[in-house]
Order: C-alpha cells, then structure tokens, then sequence
C-alpha cells in the first residue's frame, strides 16, 4: 500500500512540474505573415512634347483601368464590294483594269478594280498615270468605301496603305489614314487612327474633330531616343477624351523587351 500511494505521489509531482513547465515556457506556434499585395510600379515617362506624354505602365494597372473602362469601340461603316462602290460613286470615280500585254493603261471598259480618274468635291481631278505628291493610281487597287467620310481605301504594293478623301480633296495617307484603325474617344471628340506602310510596324496618328471632320492632332512616334519601341497597336481603349491605354506588340517576338502597356495622355484641350 505504500508503494501505490509512494508512487501516486511521484506521478502528481511530475504532473505538477510539468504544467509549471508549460506555464514558464509555452509552446511557440509560428505566426503567419501577412500578404501583402503587389503595388503597380511607377509610371515611366517615355515621350513628350506640347501635344501628347506616352508612360509605360505596369500591367496590373492597365488591366485594372480596363476592368474599369466604360468604353464600346464604334467601327466606322464601309462597302468592300466594288461593284456597290461604283454605283454610289458614279460621277466622281472611274474604275477598270489594266489592257492585256499594257499594265501601265487602264481601260475603263472593263469590269475591275483598279480607279482610272477620281474628281474630287473641289473639282479637282487625279488621273492615273499621272503622279501628283505621294500618290500614282496606277500603282493602287480599291479596297473599300468610307461613304459617311467620303474616303477610298486602297492598297499598292506589300500591302501597303493609301487613301483618298474625297471631301477633303487629301489623297495622303499619312493625313487620312486607314478608318479600320479608328478607335474614338469617349465623346468622339479626338480619335487614333493608323496606316500600314508595308513594314513589320503600323504607324499611328491622333486626329481632333473640328467642324465635323477629324484633322491630324499629333503623331505618335514609333521611336524615341534612338531606340525603336511602337510596333503594333492591341487591346486599345480611351478612358474619357484625354487618355488612350494601348498594349505594345511585335509578331514573331512576342516577347521583345520593347513590348508592353502604355498609357498616352493629351496635354493640350486647345
């Protein structure tokens, strides 16, 4: 008997040690850090002048302001069959095709898509064969019809662009641009607009609407500071009228350092 209570005793003082033990070293459960959320890196200034700033940002704020972007792109309407064309251009474009065995004439007679003569809405004429600034119809095809601008697409040769404004009486494209690039600020009052010029790269221009028609604004370069950055133009979007969120790409190289998320605001609202 009194082994059992000598040993019931050995037991309750470990048990009591042991619970003092707990009491002057408690277990130390390790602490989990918080997560903190990655911040967007600052803004880089890449261009200016009195016009326009071009920044690029980092890609969870350009996809935060896409989220974000109350914006529906508006395409322009255009007619790409040439025989509609010729219809509601008769009078003020003349279209055929080239004689066989003499591609430098164009016989007016025959069904095609080459222009012979465009008049202009001031009168003025272009002929084909005769180059007059940028421009010679003999070495350009129809592509489309831009009736509510009045604007021909046409292309030459490695596809490139070329236009004719009708209206305007402009047969530059770098001033009229191709209107499939067109995207339009939120109340239209500026718009991007582009071209192909037979090149890995687009060019691309803002125009500012005055008196019913888009006029050039600014051009946005392709390079600065001697190294070449702007190639191809996706996911385009404006937030409002002065800001155009834009993401820079290059076929075949998807991922050239040069590629990446820009932001170009409009400085001046004169």
């Amino acid at each position: 008997m009194n082994k059992v209570l000598y040993c019931a005793g050995i037991i309750l003082s470990l048990c009591v040690a042991c619970q003092q033990n707990k009491v002057k070293n408690p277990v130390s459960f390790p602490i989990k850090k918080a997560i903190v959320s990655e911040k967007p890196a600052a803004d880089s200034l890449v261009f200016q002048d009195k016009m326009i700033r071009i920044y690029k940002i980092d890609s969870i704020s350009f996809f935060k302001e896409q989220q974000q972007a109350e914006y529906r792109r508006d395409t322009i309407a255009s007619i790409s069959d040439v025989k509609v064309a010729k219809k509601l251009l008769q009078g003020r474009v003349v279209f055929g095709d080239y004689i066989p065995g003499k591609n430098m004439e164009i016989d007016t007679l025959l069904e095609g898509n080459l222009i012979a003569q465009v008049r202009f809405n001031d009168g003025r004429l272009l002929i084909a064969g005769k180059t007059e600034g940028a421009i010679d119809l003999l070495e350009n095809m129809f592509v489309k019809y831009f009736p509510l601008e009045e604007i021909l697409l046409l292309e030459g040769g490695h596809t490139t662009d070329q236009a004719l404004d009708l209206r305007q009486g402009k047969w530059d494209v770098e001033e009229i641009g191709n209107l499939d690039y067109v995207y339009f600020s939120k109340h239209k009052k500026y718009r991007l607009n582009g071209m192909f010029n037979g090149q890995e790269c687009s060019s691309y221009f803002l125009q500012k609407k005055e008196n019913e028609v888009y006029l050039t604004y600014a051009q946005i370069p392709l390079d600065w500071n001697d190294n070449f950055e702007l190639c191809t133009l996706k996911e385009i979007f404006w937030k409002g009228d002065q800001q155009l969120y834009f993401r820079n790409f290059f076929y075949g190289a998807p991922h050239d350092k040069r590629a990446g998320f820009y932001r170009l605001d409009i400085i001046s609202e004169n």
